[in-house]
């Protein structure tokens, strides 16, 4: 009989149904469901390239949706760790509706070599035009790229440049950025994300958002406001959130809503008092506008907006200031799985969302360097510079540490660390005008 190829709407199918059963299917069971499905074989080879990394894009929305359904397979290319972490880096930004040009998608190619450890000992590549069209192209992403590439750079650049003659009417300590962020507290290195009490569901429910706002140079980090379903969790009973340095909110959807923003804003105001006169930066998120047309600003902060679709390169918290956050947060999380899985425990019926609470407010205040958040500002050209902005690496230390917890839990279908740290799910598409 001749080979039979396997297409990526297939490969999608397989991923699911293999995910969604419990305990792991074996390949041979993958063999036969496929079989008995689509009406013809294929080898154990295939079922296992469809269900290693190479394929985990396939389980968003987002990543499928830029493959046409009957390709048949998808290059890797010479570095797959690098573009695996690149193609992830474009969805999140494509999933807050920004968008990115040929020299940033090469720029951040660049910035992402020099943070891997598996490339530590390589001279960097040159990341050529002719390598970025094959990147596009094995990804899918060609037409929507060209499209955010037309004419918005030069609108963009302008914008900043008229913020920049802003920023220069006010010290670097005046000058303020507040984004907010999803997080996944619980969230398992596994790919499958299968739990035994909610069969058929491979979604990590347990999320909430964190709204992280500090000045240029990370000396005054304002508090964190968690943003959760449940207006008092079980875990924080009895707890002084504000006491520990948090805020706790609560809506239905664990999101910054315009009712949130007002009150944050309320509290920003407070914070700054009535004797210094401020920046705060932001995007134009619908809740970030409502909030501020219900509780604009006194007269000495102004509120300015950052270039609208450019967060991906212009937001200072998003040039590695949230990334390292995350770091921060995995890292404690890694260490208490860790601790657990060497005493043949299972962490995930320890760890709680005060946990979670503590981990967020302990890489916040403590873990994040002030310098770490002035490179950020400066990235972003928010803030003038002639100095060279170094990139920021993944510590081999969290690598190892993650290597470690896979290795002791025994994870057979682990997800990649940038994954782990950086899951697209956690990205929310910043069009809610909800008034909650």
């Amino acid at each position: 009989m001749a080979r039979q190829s396997i297409t990526i709407k297939q490969r999608r199918a397989l991923r699911r149904w293999a995910h969604r059963q419990h305990p792991k299917p074996s390949q041979k069971a993958c063999i036969q469901w496929f079989q008995e499905t689509y009406g013809h074989k294929v080898s154990q080879s295939t079922i296992s390239e469809s269900l290693s990394i190479t394929f985990a894009r396939l389980d968003t929305e987002a990543g499928a949706g830029a493959i046409p359904a009957s390709t048949l397979r998808i290059r890797s290319g010479f570095w797959p760790e690098l573009e695996e972490v690149l193609w992830h880096w474009q969805l999140r930004i494509e999933a807050r509706g920004a968008f990115t040009t040929g020299e940033i998608l090469r720029e951040k190619a660049r910035e992402v070599w020099r943070q891997l450890p598996h490339y530590s000992n390589k001279p960097e590549p040159e990341f050529s035009t002719r390598w970025l069209e094959k990147f596009k192209k094995r990804h899918g992403i060609q037409a929507r790229f060209q499209h955010g590439e037309a004419g918005s750079t030069p609108d963009v650049e302008e914008a900043m440049e008229k913020l920049r003659l802003i920023t220069l009417q006010y010290k670097e300590e005046d000058i303020y950025n507040m984004v907010e962020t999803g997080l996944f507290w619980r969230m398992r290195p596994s790919r499958g994300l299968l739990s035994q009490s909610m069969p058929g569901n491979r979604k990590e429910k347990a999320r909430i958002s964190v709204i992280l706002c500090t000045n240029a140079i990370g000396e005054d980090r304002i508090q964190l406001w968690f943003i959760g379903k449940a207006k008092k969790p079980r875990a924080l009973r009895g707890v002084d959130i504000l006491g520990i340095g948090g805020v706790w909110k609560h809506n239905s959807k664990a999101w910054n809503t315009t009712i949130v923003m007002v009150e944050w804003l309320q509290a920003f105001y407070c914070h700054i008092g009535s004797s210094r006169k401020v920046l705060l930066t932001i995007d134009n998120f619908s809740a970030h506008i409502m909030g501020i047309e219900l509780h604009p600003p006194p007269l000495n902060i102004q509120i300015e907006w950052l270039p609208p679709n450019s967060t991906s390169c212009t937001q200072p918290l998003d040039q590695g200031i949230i990334q390292n956050f995350k770091v921060y947060y995995r890292r404690q999380q890694l260490l208490l799985m860790l601790s657990h899985y060497e005493k043949d425990e299972d962490p995930y019926l320890i760890i709680t969302i005060r946990h979670a609470i503590r981990w967020a407010l302990r890489a916040w205040n403590t873990d994040i360097k002030n310098q770490t958040i002035r490179n950020c500002f400066l990235k972003s050209t928010l803030i003038s510079t002639t100095k060279p902005i170094l990139s920021l690496p993944i510590s081999n230390d969290i690598n190892a540490l993650f290597q470690d917890v896979i290795q002791a839990g025994k994870i057979r279908d682990a997800m990649s660390l940038i994954s782990f740290l950086n899951p697209i799910e956690e990205v929310e598409e910043k069009e809610d005008t909800t008034i909650e």
